[in-house]
């Protein structure tokens, strides 16, 4: 009679066979898994074939991430994403993925996000007016909604211009703002999302007939050729990039604001700082002012460190790999599913002094010299770090520079403030706050 045996144990994990999922229930089991079994965690799967390695050590997400990345392609999980995205930069792999790097990179290069700034800015007076309209009449700000709704707007005119308006004018309403509307990311969204393609498509036909060239990201896109093979994107991989680069550009800065906003109420001493450095402008800021926003810059860095928009990372190895570590080094087989959790290590007491506290000192320049770089990552790292992370940043910063300077919030104690951990890591409620004029 023949016995077969399992394949040794990668390393300390669990006995119950699990699935890792953007979820609760995977959010709570690593977070108790991190605590007992430590740097790098063994699951055994449930119903998927390979099995797979949480990773908790700066090294080994550098090893990953940027030291054999070659190694290393998209892993679980990317279904659902691309059901929403199509093949954007965010899900491909191989040398389409490098291809479409490449033509998309100059469009996120620092004149054009500088040239992208009067608009940030306008958007954000509009705001202002709004809040400082309903201070004056004690009307609470839902706040996880507005900042869904700005941020919206900013990465729609960023890469639509005026189209944006002609578009909101034709369908009697913007189209994109289900994003704002529909919050669950489920098939039955992906598939509204993406029947909004043909408004895309529209869009760069009547520019292609009216041969109009824009300042905006979309005429960028269009005219872009790879240097290698001087060949255009076609017009699905086009298309594509542009759903990728409104979801994850509306998201990422949506859910920061949303954050931070929050913190600054639970934090006066914070906050404080904040209104000394903003009220020491001379004016609204600007682009041309970012170096003078040093500390709302580092609020932005806290809030990205306790509450990463990407919680869990996602990775599958082609080929067999090693893994320093003590007492031994781990054997990761090709196959071997791969999952790097920054806001596990965001928060790990080894790297971080009083990880739970919102503290934006600690991204002074000196901190961050003294720190290993690699246990911050919150825009991923290496070749596949975020390619809009500079453009959120920017809009951010304008955001909380103009904004602080005119409106402080109280929170309006409704529902917890809870998180949770689906694709993005949002607040499971929304926050409301009340404003104040300054």
């Amino acid at each position: 009679m023949l016995h077969t045996t399992s394949p040794p144990r990668l390393a300390p994990g669990p006995d119950e066979p699990f699935d890792i999922n953007v979820d609760d229930e995977t959010f709570d089991k690593l977070a108790t898994w991190s605590r007992d079994y430590g740097d790098v965690i063994a699951i055994e799967p449930r119903q998927r074939l390979s099995r797979a390695l949480v990773l908790n050590n700066p090294e080994h997400v550098r090893h990953v991430l940027i030291g054999n990345h070659r190694n290393y392609n998209k892993g679980v999980g990317f279904e659902r994403v691309k059901m929403l995205l199509g093949n954007g930069i965010i899900v491909s792999d191989g040398e389409f993925w490098r291809s479409q790097r490449r033509m998309i990179q100059p469009v996120f290069h620092r004149r054009v996000i500088a040239g992208q700034a009067h608009m940030m800015q306008a958007c954000n007076a509009r705001k202002l007016r709004d809040w400082q309209a309903k201070a004056a009449s004690g009307t609470v700000v839902n706040i996880t909604e507005e900042m869904s709704e700005l941020a919206l707007e900013v990465i729609l005119r960023a890469l639509f211009s005026n189209d944006l308006d002609a578009l909101s004018e034709r369908e009697g309403g913007n189209p994109f703002a289900l994003l704002v509307e529909d919050v669950t990311r489920d098939l039955k969204l992906a598939m509204r999302f993406r029947a909004l393609t043909r408004h895309v498509a529209d869009i760069m036909q009547r520019r292609r007939s009216e041969n109009r060239i824009e300042h905006d990201f979309l005429s960028l896109l269009m005219q872009s050729c790879d240097k290698e093979s001087g060949q255009p994107m076609t017009d699905k991989a086009l298309i594509d990039e542009v759903m990728t680069i409104i979801v994850a550009g509306h998201e990422t800065t949506a859910g920061t604001l949303n954050w931070a906003w929050f913190l600054l109420t639970q934090n006066r001493r914070v906050e404080t700082a904040l209104h000394d450095e903003v009220d020491a402008l001379a004016g609204p800021p600007g682009f041309d002012e970012l170096g003078e926003l040093r500390y709302t810059r580092q609020i932005i860095d806290e809030t990205l460190r306790l509450y990463p928009p990407v919680w869990l990372f996602s990775r599958k190895a082609i080929s067999d790999d090693t893994l320093v570590h003590e007492p031994e080094d781990v054997q990761v087989p090709a196959g071997t599913d791969i999952f790097l959790c920054p806001y596990l290590l965001h928060r790990d007491e080894r790297y971080w002094e009083a990880p739970e506290e919102f503290l934006p000192e600690r991204f002074g320049d000196e901190q961050i010299k003294e720190r290993n770089r690699h246990v911050y990552y919150p825009f991923s790292l290496g070749s596949r770090r975020c390619i809009g992370e500079f453009f959120s940043i920017v809009d951010m910063q304008l955001h909380l520079g103009l904004l602080s300077r005119h409106i402080r919030f109280k929170h309006v104690p409704d529902k917890p403030v809870l998180i949770e951990p689906h694709i993005n890591l949002r607040s499971r409620h929304s926050i409301l706050l009340m404003p104040e004029s300054r």
